[in-house]
């Protein structure tokens, strides 16, 4: 089936916008070709969306930017919020019917995994998730009253992503409404979002809310994590929202895979320029008349690192295929995730601990590579729950079933 695709106009940025009919391509997928040859090339229109996120956020990531930033204490970087959103990178995997650019999480992981190079200081997966759940698991009439807003960009969505643990809220049924009680914990919420997509235990079963926190105001307690982004509990005590704002039964199951998607894609970019700046500095700095990365040690121990890159790399292309191309993906999500925190750990420690002491600084920039790196770890999960998941799981499925699903 074709259908309308949106590619890079080019322009001073490369502004999206529909050109005509497209079928979409299997690209970065192993399809055969003469024997056991594998093509995992981008397509042209995956080209110009790597090129214009890394022109946006190269811009807008340079080590003296995200310094200032900090020193602001500023978690978000307004400026390229607003090119994003004029971009529609922020609405590159929701369907064009709905007003997105109608591309997929292959698209949306790629454009993360540049946002983690730079460490660009936006809400941008987050967003994109929580907008493209209300476009295609919300009703109409929630479509029809915040869809516009979150395309534009005006009021970012966050996302509570406790998922995996018993729902901290109830929902009551009430008149024209829902009543919300009890705590969110470890929500990542700062005080200029304006939407956050919440589980919640119904009645029927646990579905998830799209809460509009112009209208909904729990109890904040507010805290920092150490990259700086503002970590919340949030408490509920009969606070009502309106009937439209509950998705439909299967979002939740949906959301799962996306969430470690994104989370994935986002830390592969983060190590990768972690482990590209530990690997330049070792090669230019010199110890006994040698480059340090020539000790034994040190090459090793890079070489582990690399390894662990690249098996992210693989797990989160293999879940972001498996997501477009509607297969089974909760291994695959499992997968990524635990690797994404086993890699966080294993590479953000091997790039900070090549750059010796100036690693340890906190002005220093590898130091904030380290810090957003153990971030991205704990988020949904880290490696040991993720591990827990697959375990559980092979107890109850036959092994060659889960691993092929």
């Amino acid at each position: 089936m074709h259908r309308r695709f949106v590619a890079a106009n080019r322009d001073a940025h490369g502004s999206l916008h529909r050109i005509g009919g497209w079928r979409r391509p299997v690209a970065l997928v192993p399809t055969r070709e003469r024997g056991l040859n594998m093509n995992f090339e981008l397509t042209g229109d995956q080209t110009a969306v790597v090129d214009l996120a890394t022109s946006l956020f190269r811009e807008h990531g340079s080590d003296d930017h995200i310094r200032a930033l900090h020193e602001k204490d500023a978690s978000i970087d307004r400026p390229l919020w607003r090119k994003l959103s004029e971009t529609g990178l922020l609405s590159i995997a929701l369907p064009e019917a709905a007003g997105g650019a109608g591309m997929g999480m292959l698209e949306l992981g790629l454009v993360l995994q540049q946002q983690g190079r730079f460490l660009a200081a936006v809400p941008l997966w987050t967003h994109a998730l929580a907008t493209l759940a209300v476009g295609t698991h919300g009703v109409p009439a929630l479509r029809e009253s915040v869809l516009a807003t979150l395309l534009s960009g005006e009021r970012p969505a966050a996302i509570a992503t406790e998922l995996d643990a018993r729902a901290g809220l109830t929902a009551t049924p009430s008149q024209q409404g829902w009543l919300l009680d009890g705590e969110l914990p470890s929500t990542l919420l700062e005080p200029w979002h304006g939407f956050l997509l919440a589980l919640a235990t119904t009645p029927q079963g646990r579905r998830l809310f799209l809460l509009d926190l112009q209208h909904v105001a729990p109890e904040r307690t507010s805290g920092r994590l150490t990259d700086l982004q503002t970590v919340c509990t949030l408490n509920f005590s009969r606070v009502f929202v309106a009937q439209d704002c509950v998705l439909d039964a299967p979002a939740l199951d949906w959301l799962w895979p996306r969430m470690a998607c994104c989370v994935s894609a986002l830390q592969l970019g983060v190590l990768e320029e972690a482990l590209s700046r530990a690997a330049a500095y070792v090669s230019e700095r010199h110890q006994f008349g040698r480059p340090l990365g020539s000790f034994q040690a040190l090459a090793v121990r890079a070489a582990d690192a690399y390894i662990q890159v690249e098996l992210l790399r693989s797990a989160q292309l293999q879940l972001a295929w498996r997501i477009d191309q509607g297969l089974p993906c909760e291994a695959a999500a499992r997968v990524a995730k635990h690797q994404a925190s086993q890699a966080g750990h294993i590479v953000g420690h091997t790039a900070q601990h090549f750059h010796g002491g100036v690693g340890a600084d906190l002005q220093y920039p590898i130091h904030r590579f380290y810090l957003k790196s153990q971030a991205q770890s704990l988020i949904a999960g880290g490696a040991e729950a993720q591990l827990a998941h697959i375990g559980r799981a092979l107890a109850d499925t036959d092994i060659a079933e889960y691993i092929h699903e």
